[in-house]
């Protein structure tokens, strides 16, 4: 599957904060992960998304 890659501006002292209290980066990536899947899976209908998945072989992540 082909990968984008998402940017997005966010206050400096509380990602500082974060990274001090979650100092493992992969768990601060994939709770970014878990966040856009359900924003996914909120706001696309199934059908697009069974579409989608159809398309790129099934993989559904």
């Amino acid at each position: 599957m082909k990968m984008s890659t998402i940017q997005i501006q966010y206050d400096t002292g509380k990602l500082c904060a974060l990274r001090q209290c979650m100092p493992d980066e992969t768990a601060l990536e994939a709770g970014l992960e878990a966040s856009l899947k359900a924003l996914y899976e909120k706001h696309v209908p199934a059908e697009v998304r069974e579409y989608i998945d159809s398309q790129k072989g099934g993989d559904a992540s």
